[in-house]
């Protein structure tokens, strides 16, 4: 009997010894939890390919510990600036519509107004009905005087019909063209190298070359590429279309002919139906040929059975 109370008493001193050591290791490591914690949270604040999101700092309380920890979330108040490309090619265009008082004068207004902010005419029409005057234009405007061009000839109009504006982000084309471009310009040079030193045939030589060749055409065609889209770029498009209305003036009545013009009309009608009459049996004489060959053969086959 006491064997057995004391094999019972040395389990459960056993047990109670395994706990407590058990205990003190968890209590002698508090930072276990909250360094993950804070791992996590630095994994989350990272992980979006490398782009450095504007944060606004929230400082809580961890249950337990004591201690403030700060956490990150994104901002309402402030814009992502960083993340946005300070060069981006953007392509203005405007159609516009307005009724002006003095169509000349108002066309002279915005000419004047146009060469003050460095703009031109691209191409000008103007048109003239029985009711309105219009004048149809487009100005090339440097982008910088896009707004105020286009507030100042609001100006000089009586009344707006229309102001439709619309852009074209071609930032992503611009930068593509100019990597290409930029690969292309190393693959020239490493090919006159080449070319420089280890072409030593004619064979050799009259390769590299055509393949210098090549690549200086697509360089010129991503170049040209280039150029076209940086001009769209700088200068701006407004299509403009001006109007004044006019006093309604009835059209005059239609020229009423007499009886000797309607008997010229018609004998110069016959004329020309005899012509046209000549003509089409001119076309079908096979068909005529035939038919007089056909009724003389059928005479004679008559008269042979009489």
């Amino acid at each position: 009997m006491n064997a057995i109370t004391r094999k019972q008493i040395l389990k459960s001193s056993v047990c109670i010894f395994l706990f407590l050591i058990f205990m003190s290791c968890h209590d002698g490591n508090p930072k276990s939890f909250t360094e993950e914690l804070s791992l996590e949270n630095v994994d989350l604040k990272y992980d979006y390919d490398g782009v450095d999101v504007l944060t606004t700092d929230v400082q809580f309380d961890v249950e337990g510990k004591g201690k403030d920890y700060k956490y990150t979330s994104p901002s309402n108040d402030q814009t992502f600036a960083s993340n946005i490309p300070e060069n981006l090619k953007i392509i203005k265009t405007a159609s516009t519509r307005y009724k002006v008082k003095n169509i000349a004068q108002a066309l002279t207004d915005i000419k004047q107004m146009m060469y003050v902010q460095g703009g031109y005419i691209s191409e000008l029409r103007y048109d003239k009905n029985y009711n309105e005057k219009k004048n149809r234009f487009t100005i090339k405007i440097p982008k910088e005087n896009f707004d105020t061009v286009l507030d100042g000839i609001q100006k000089f109009a009586e009344e707006t019909d229309y102001v439709n504006i619309s852009t074209t982000d071609v930032t992503e084309k611009y930068m593509d063209a100019q990597t290409r471009l930029q690969t292309k310009i190393e693959v020239k040079e490493r090919l006159e190298a080449v070319l420089r030193k280890n072409a030593k045939t004619v064979k050799d030589i009259l390769a590299t070359e055509n393949q210098l060749r090549v690549i200086q055409e697509e360089i010129e065609v991503v170049q040209g590429k280039l150029k076209y889209m940086s001009s769209r770029v700088a200068f701006s498009t407004i299509q403009v279309e001006i109007y004044e209305t006019i006093e309604y003036k009835e059209q005059p009545v239609a020229y009423k002919k007499g009886f000797g013009a309607k008997a010229k009309e018609a004998l110069l009608g016959g004329w020309h139906f005899i012509q046209s009459l000549f003509i089409g049996i001119l076309s079908i004489w096979p068909i005529i040929l035939l038919a007089i060959v056909g009724i003389i053969f059928f005479r004679r086959w008559r008269k042979g059975r009489k």
